[in-house]
């Protein structure tokens, strides 16, 4: 930053949000505030952004590093003094010193003020020269940690995203053993045991309509790719294992229509993906609640 700089814009309290009394760790705070609502990897359509939050970091180089923000103070109060001196000059004061005794003393304080201007800007540059051949360490620091959390939101969002989108679903095939009792050859238990070992099993489903077929649902993406991608069953009975996200509206409603034979020509969608589940869950633990009775 020039001191050119400093003249354009008087304030960097005001910048930042702070008072001129305000401390170290309050004007960090400030900043950090102001900081994250302009920063320019969340207002990419913004092409000011870049440019305040320069001017934020430039504010903070100056007011964190304490020559340099002593330096600004006097610039600064200099200015003000300056205004109100100007703001009281009233009509009537300004008739007395018509005189050109009055005259001469206001033209003397005027070069004596100009003089100290001038002296307090010089220490104000050199102090923003040094900043530069030094770098601001504490700048730095608060960058990357406005990056970091930045990416840490980033980070977040994109979880509850994967978590909540709630649609990695598999649908199972295997052959049925005519010699076994009920053809369970996956029960619930079983299935349930093999799938679970890649993964949170949020839904495990048997088609009480149709032998050999199940659903199993998980709530990460990457846990139904390593089920999808490894698991064969049982060496005697195989399972085969297909996905059922990532794939056009029309093929979703093809695949639930052969596994389960219900709601014929309608739209596959999000309500009736749910009801199908909710049918199947149903009537698998009335099937469960049976065998138990009949095993009682």
């Amino acid at each position: 930053m020039r001191i050119e700089d400093l003249n354009a814009y008087v304030d960097l309290y005001e910048l930042i949000g702070v008072t001129q009394t305000a401390s170290t760790q309050e004007i960090k705070k400030a900043y950090r505030k102001k900081a994250l609502s302009c920063h320019p990897d969340k207002n990419p359509n913004n092409p000011k952004a870049t440019e305040l939050f320069h001017e934020l970091s430039r504010a903070l180089e100056i007011l964190t590093d304490a020559s340099a923000r002593a330096a600004y103070d006097k610039v600064i109060n200099a200015k003000h003094q300056a205004a109100l001196r100007v703001k009281e000059f009233d009509a009537k004061r300004k008739r007395l010193k018509e005189d050109l005794e009055a005259r001469e003393d206001a033209y003397k304080k005027s070069l004596n003020l100009q003089h100290s201007n001038k002296s307090d800007k010089d220490k104000l540059r050199a102090e923003i020269e040094r900043l530069q051949r030094e770098g601001s360490k504490q700048v730095e620091e608060e960058i990357a940690f406005m990056t970091k959390k930045i990416q840490e939101q980033s980070k977040g969002l994109h979880r509850e995203s994967e978590i909540e989108n709630d649609s990695y679903k598999i649908k199972i095939k295997w052959k049925s053993d005519k010699n076994n009792f009920n053809n369970d050859i996956y029960d619930y238990s079983t299935l349930h045991r093999i799938l679970s070992k890649y993964g949170d099993v949020a839904t495990l489903v048997i088609s009480p309509t149709k032998e050999g077929r199940a659903l199993v649902e998980y709530r990460r993406r990457s846990e139904a790719e390593m089920a999808l991608n490894t698991e064969v069953g049982l060496a005697q009975h195989p399972l085969k294992l297909q996905k059922l996200w990532n794939t056009s509206t029309q093929s979703n409603f093809t695949n639930e229509r052969s596994a389960y034979n219900m709601h014929r020509n309608e739209t596959l969608d999000a309500d009736f993906e749910r009801s199908v589940l909710d049918n199947l869950r149903r009537a698998e633990e009335k099937k469960r609640s049976l065998k138990e009775q009949t095993q009682n």
